[in-house]
């Protein structure tokens, strides 16, 4: 959800959300966005940015306030624009949230989309997906390492201590947004899971197979990359007569396809509405 001032509180939602037996929530992040901007949004008419991406609070301080009235409910990032940050900042707000949480963070990524967004912090658009794997190694070794030092074509520091540690083991993983095949080729690479976008049930069985081969061919366990399917309307398409909400037989379709999770995005709503929806999806679960 985009847990703006208008929709239902995040520490409700995450109260809400864990009552129901569901496994996690995610938040998006937009920090902060240009008032005007060339790049259209894709999925509007006049390609302007919908209100609830202007409104968004920090995710980070967003998940800790719902780690803080939780036990068992994960807290994931859908998705941190990893090249509009600092690494160093980032992996020390990343393991400070899996230590407060217990080992509960599941740290979504993405290279971003909007351009006039990214130039407000960095100059990384036109390189941003070398960037993002170039920053997430860095933080690796930052959480996995006493005193690392890294030397990348963007991210150096010296002997470097950061603390605390994640709870989770070896960190908590990274699942990398996107779609085709380069995100694909990227998740095989190095990413810990993949976090596709209103992709079908039906197409998931073959993209799932491919990773696995790619992932094999790069020596790696595909039964270590997870895939995490995002399903839902978007800001901009929520409307009464278009219902995204899932059923039982779409939920099995993905589990069969081999989806370990689906995440479903609710619209920006108030308590009533926001209660009716997640009882809904609570109610779909296979």
């Amino acid at each position: 959800m985009f847990t703006t001032g208008s929709a239902l509180p995040v520490t409700d939602l995450a109260r809400a959300c864990e009552e129901r037996g569901l496994e996690s929530l995610w938040v998006p992040e937009h920090p902060v966005v240009p008032a005007r901007h060339e790049t259209r949004y894709p999925l509007s008419d006049d390609g302007l940015l919908p209100r609830p991406y202007t409104e968004l609070p920090d995710c980070f301080a967003t998940l800790a306030a719902a780690a803080g009235v939780t036990r068992r409910l994960r807290l994931g990032t859908g998705i941190c624009l990893v090249p509009e940050r600092d690494p160093l900042l980032t992996a020390h707000q990343v393991a400070t949230l899996d230590w407060l949480s217990g080992g509960r963070f599941l740290f979504g990524v993405g290279a971003g989309w909007l351009r006039e967004e990214m130039d407000l912090f960095t100059p990384h658009f036109p390189y941003r997906f070398a960037f993002m794997r170039e920053a997430v190694a860095a933080m690796r070794k930052l959480w996995t390492e006493d005193a690392p030092s890294f030397e990348g074509k963007w991210v150096r520091f010296p002997p470097a201590v950061c603390r605390p540690k994640p709870v989770q083991q070896p960190h908590p993983p990274v699942i990398l947004g996107g779609m085709g095949p380069n995100a694909m080729k990227r998740v095989a690479s190095w990413g810990d899971g993949w976090m596709p976008i209103a992709l079908p049930a039906d197409k998931l069985a073959g993209a799932r197979r491919t990773i696995e081969q790619l992932a094999r061919a790069r020596g790696r366990d595909p039964d270590r990359i997870s895939v995490s399917v995002m399903i839902g309307a978007p800001p901009g398409l929520e409307s009464p007569a278009l219902d995204l909400m899932p059923s039982q037989e779409v939920l099995a379709r993905y589990a069969d396809a081999g989806a370990d999770r689906v995440i479903v995005s609710v619209p920006t709503l108030a308590a009533d509405d926001a209660h009716r929806h997640l009882d809904r999806i609570a109610a779909a679960r296979p």
